[in-house]
């Protein structure tokens, strides 16, 4: 099977998560499927102005810069190599790869705010040539959300968008998001077992913002066509190799009535 696992930069800065990780992955990888891995931290829309002044800072600077945006970039960089290395421990060649290299992910750029006052630049489409061929000679790819945008302009853009995109795009068997959160809560604040996003629950309004968008990538990839989506506790990874094969009470299963039906 194909499957796009979301990990949580907890996989990375975590040691004990982090081999856990990999030597689910490594079981994966070892039992024939097709697995590529993707990782960074979320961004927010940022002010035109804001991203014309930093690109500004980053053309007299170079890439050493202190500004908040270069640190991120460098974070994003640090994940993709302990991911790497995580891997290359259990046995696993990984390939770290920006979003953009060999044009795996294309971009879009959209604006926001009656005058156009914001922007955002996100995945709108994978290529996947590169994970096919990465994949069938028993690597893992490893992408990070660090794009570039027109020559040296760089982005983070929504990782948890992106790996939705590229689970749709590359036809995925399943796309699952291993995170810091136990699942989706309902309004008791117990984790829901199931959450079908096609039903009329009021499901939107019990959410925080950052769960809200997750669920919203989870229901863009099973509209894209992705056989499952999972919202799984990266504590509880060790389980990640039985996904197909046994019932995982962890975590949340993303449905639709429409996928099912």
């Amino acid at each position: 099977m194909r499957l796009i696992l979301r990990v949580a930069r907890t996989a990375a800065s975590h040691r004990n998560y982090g081999r856990r990780f990999a030597r689910a992955v490594a079981d994966l990888v070892h039992d024939g499927h097709f697995l590529a891995v993707m990782h960074g931290q979320n961004p927010g829309v940022q002010p035109v102005a804001a991203t014309e002044a930093s690109r500004g800072a980053h053309s007299r600077n170079g890439h050493d810069c202190d500004c908040v945006e270069c640190l991120r970039f460098k974070t994003a960089e640090r994940e993709n190599r302990a991911l790497v290395a995580l891997l290359g421990e259990a046995g696993v060649t990984g390939i770290g790869l920006h979003a953009t290299d060999a044009r795996l992910v294309q971009l879009r750029k959209q604006c926001f705010g009656n005058a156009a006052t914001a922007v955002r630049v996100e995945a709108a489409h994978l290529d996947s040539c590169w994970l096919e061929i990465i994949c069938s000679n028993k690597g893992v790819p490893v992408l990070s959300n660090l794009a570039f945008w027109s020559g040296e302009e760089r982005h983070l853009i929504d990782a948890d968008r992106m790996a939705a995109v590229c689970a749709a795009n590359w036809k995925a068997d399943a796309l699952i998001y291993l995170t810091e959160e136990n699942g989706v809560p309902n309004a008791h604040g117990d984790v829901l077992r199931w959450l079908d996003i096609g039903s009329a629950n009021g499901w939107h309004a019990m959410l925080s913002d950052g769960m809200r968008a997750l669920v919203e990538a989870c229901a863009m990839a099973l509209k894209g066509g992705v056989h499952r989506v999972r919202i799984l506790p990266l504590s509880n990874v060790d389980c990640l190799s039985l996904f197909y094969f046994t019932s995982i009470a962890y975590g949340t299963e993303v449905v639709s009535v429409s996928s099912v039906a």
